[in-house]
């Protein structure tokens, strides 16, 4: 999120460009990065739309609006755009804006939304592409800072994830709390479900809450929001962390105060699949926490949307270690499931079920005639799959040490998916 104050006069520069650019446009603006990002708004904004007052309000737009960047094609003409184009989006409850892109060279580095009553007329336009130009390399600038920033932020956050002397030594130039300490990590789930059906209405519900990310949709990094989000979050209970993307995945180092609010905070992130390594007494035990939460982060991505987005190491513990075993097993070439692995292979070459079969028989506690009603089978067909399943494997289903086994490599079957 951009702190106008960090940037001297030139948020005084900016705020007087807005402002005459509201003047000129005969409509409100906003002055927006290239990740939706509120850079600065002008006066005037009372009589703006929900839309306007939310972005205002959270420094950045509405997770619940930014679709329709994609909705509208909006991120495709801002991407292909030079100049200003109108986009009625009244169907949505929102007023018409005049879109205006800036750029720097080739590069898209923000744009203005001005709050307009009809398509803008010549002279609106050229107000719109005067401002921009002028606008251009104020937010190169800004944007050349906030990559310095980064650049600062992203080696402090490589030192303190590796813990011992380097951190203890890196984290006495932060304004990092001594301890407890814990390491949070943050990945994209694999894919985001489609928008729900209506023109606007439930705008990405469900997994990914609005965000709408991944291969197609509106600009900006969903692990760089997710991180400003954490920032934003921890900022408001318990601040002094420290964030960054570090090798593809999102790492925040923070002070702990009250884990299960920390909890709670993390688990609100939309689209992301979010590990909270264990509490440590200060930053010299950091690589520990780090590499718990590597580890959740890695067990709840390949799990996909099958459990909770978020968890801390205790609360999958058993789960984590499977994990490492099923990879121990395949680079060691062997097939976890034992056994099962030939069960598996016949079901592929005959188009069979008999593993799953034995599958829900087990979940449903081995009552053949509920396990028969799930899988929409009589209970006969049940039994002869388990018989079949036995056949093949030579494992007895009346053995309770051969039950156990079964139960343990089903699990490591789920948990060895890409």
């Amino acid at each position: 999120m951009y702190d106008d104050s960090a940037y001297g006069d030139a948020s005084d520069g900016l705020l007087s460009l807005a402002t005459r650019a509201a003047g000129l446009a005969g409509g409100p603006v906003t002055i927006e990065d290239d990740a939706s990002e509120l850079i600065t708004y002008s006066p005037g904004q009372e009589n703006s739309d929900d839309a306007r007052i939310a972005t205002i309000l959270s420094r950045r737009v509405s997770d619940r609006y930014r679709v329709l960047l994609r909705t509208e094609h909006l991120d495709e003409r801002l991407a292909g755009s030079s100049g200003p184009f109108y986009a009625d989006l009244r169907g949505a409850g929102i007023l018409p804006r005049a879109v205006m892109p800036i750029r720097a060279g080739d590069t898209a580095i923000g744009s203005i939304w001005a709050i307009v009553q009809s398509s803008p007329s010549p002279e609106q336009r050229a107000a719109l592409e005067e401002s921009a130009a002028l606008l251009a390399p104020l937010l190169a600038r800004q944007a050349e800072r906030r990559l310095a920033a980064d650049a600062r932020r992203t080696a402090a956050v490589r030192a303190l994830l590796r813990g011992g002397d380097e951190a203890v030594e890196t984290a006495r130039e932060l304004p990092l709390g001594p301890g407890p300490l814990a390491v949070v990590a943050v990945r994209p789930l694999p894919s985001a479900p489609a928008p729900a059906s209506g023109a606007y209405g439930g705008l990405c519900d469900g997994p990914y809450d609005g965000m709408c990310a991944g291969p197609g949709g509106p600009p900006g990094d969903p692990l760089r929001r997710a991180l400003a989000d954490l920032d934003r979050r921890f900022s408001a209970f318990q601040p002094g962390g420290l964030s960054a993307e570090v090798d593809g995945v999102g790492y925040a180092v923070v002070p702990v105060g009250d884990e299960q609010r920390l909890l709670r905070a993390v688990g609100e992130l939309p689209g992301m699949a979010a590990g909270v390594g264990r509490t440590v007494p200060g930053p010299g035990r950091l690589g520990r926490s780090r590499a718990d939460a590597e580890l959740v982060v890695r067990l709840l991505t390949r799990l996909g949307a099958t459990r909770e987005r978020t968890a801390h190491i205790r609360d999958v513990q058993l789960d984590a270690l499977l994990m490492r075993t099923v990879d121990l097993a395949v680079e060691a070439g062997h097939d976890p499931l034992g056994a099962l692995a030939e069960l598996e292979e016949y079901d592929r070459r005959r188009g069979t079920a008999l593993l799953d079969s034995v599958d829900r028989y087990l979940a449903a506690g081995e009552d053949a005639r509920l396990a028969a009603r799930q899988l929409h089978v009589h209970p006969n067909t049940l039994r002869y799959r388990l018989r079949r399943a036995q056949e093949i494997t030579g494992l007895d289903l009346s053995d309770p040490a051969a039950m156990f086994d079964i139960r343990l490599r089903l699990r490591l079957r789920a948990l060895r998916l890409p």
